[in-house]
């Protein structure tokens, strides 16, 4: 993650975390409804369904990197470039783990039963529809909505566009609470969740034209960790997700960010590399779950304690994860954010 030339390790970090917290979420769930003969008990399930809150910290994140990456001083907002780089970040290394996921569950009998239509509508992250081949891909229908008005919003400019975006968002989650409920794909049009990429956007802005004080960045980090311990404490369903998780996840992002402006301990520099396969980690565990599961029942594993099992799990989707990032994903981005370009240079060179 780039501001300038200084990379943003926070942040970077932070997306590691927020994937594995999912992974350990799930990863312990499939284990001790799947694998462990004497499965975890309620309060136990309950602790681990904190790792949901990966979701939440991401989306914050997702509005901080997009105000980010589109602050440079006198360059103008190119919105067919944002709009390919976006479509390439997320689709390509989609799809490529979506057949694998097909073909995997084909494999070992476990298979979709969904029609042409509904496999189509997957495969493109319509609301209601993404989740059907990788479950998690429910977010990814989030992130593009997001993208689309935020690139559009931003053809007015960065400050005013961020207002517009916070006018329309907020816009529709009221109408989405005088009208609603509705069904998808209304209901993720209107859903208060919104909300968290606009933390992420005006923390970005305000974090990129002042340098706020360190006592702001610890006093965040801090109340972050207070509210998310308050939000275990006094239930995950007893408040809206957006003021449960979404909150305290803004308060974090805020409080890395600006606390790195002054120090940042080594251990987060070290492990910040493992957010660039943050993406990975999160579309693939599943996938990754289902077969170590399949292969401890065959080799008889299903006696080792299920925490035990959930912290080996979730170490072996990281490295897999990590491996195929570097293998597979970046030279794949790489290879077809180069060929978008050369195709835009030359419709561009190209005489009339």
């Amino acid at each position: 993650m780039q501001d300038g030339k200084r990379k943003i390790h926070s942040i970077q970090f932070l997306r590691f975390i927020a994937a594995s917290l999912v992974v350990l979420f799930h990863a312990h769930l499939a284990i001790s409804n799947r694998l462990n003969p004497s499965p975890a008990d309620d309060y136990e399930l309950y602790l681990f369904g904190f790792g949901a809150v990966g979701v939440h910290i991401f989306f914050v994140i997702s509005g901080y990197i997009m105000v980010l990456t589109n602050s440079q001083p006198g360059k103008s907002f190119d919105a067919p470039r944002f709009f390919k780089k976006r479509i390439i970040r997320i689709y390509p290394i989609y799809w490529l783990l979506a057949a694998l996921y097909v073909l995997v569950n084909s494999i070992i009998g476990d298979g979709y039963d969904f029609s042409f239509y509904e496999l189509i509508a997957a495969l493109l992250l319509i609301p209601g529809n993404a989740p059907l081949i990788i479950g998690p891909a429910w977010t990814l229908s989030f992130e593009m909505y997001f993208y689309l008005i935020f690139g559009v919003a931003m053809l007015i400019g960065l400050l005013r566009g961020i207002f517009l975006l916070s006018a329309f968002f907020f816009l529709m989650i009221v109408f989405g609470m005088v009208a609603g409920p509705f069904q998808q794909p209304l209901e993720m049009l209107t859903s208060s969740l919104l909300i968290e990429f606009l933390f992420g956007a005006w923390i970005a802005y305000f974090t990129i034209n002042w340098k706020l004080p360190r006592w702001l960045g610890t006093c965040a980090t801090i109340s972050s960790l207070g509210l998310f311990g308050a939000g275990i404490a006094i239930g995950f369903e007893s408040l809206p997700s957006v003021i449960i998780w979404g909150i305290p996840s803004a308060f974090l992002i805020l409080g890395v960010v600006v606390m790195e402006q002054y120090h940042m301990p080594q251990f987060v520099k070290n492990l910040s590399p493992l957010g660039d396969s943050s993406y990975t980690l999160y579309l693939a565990h599943i996938l990754i779950i289902t077969l170590l599961i399949a292969a401890s029942k065959t080799a008889g594993l299903s006696f080792i304690p299920i925490l035990v099992m959930t912290v080996i799990f979730t170490i072996v989707a990281i490295c897999l994860s990590h491996w195929f990032h570097l293998k597979i994903e970046a030279p794949m981005t790489r290879v077809l954010t180069g060929w978008s370009e050369r195709v835009s240079q030359f419709r561009i060179a190209r005489p009339n």
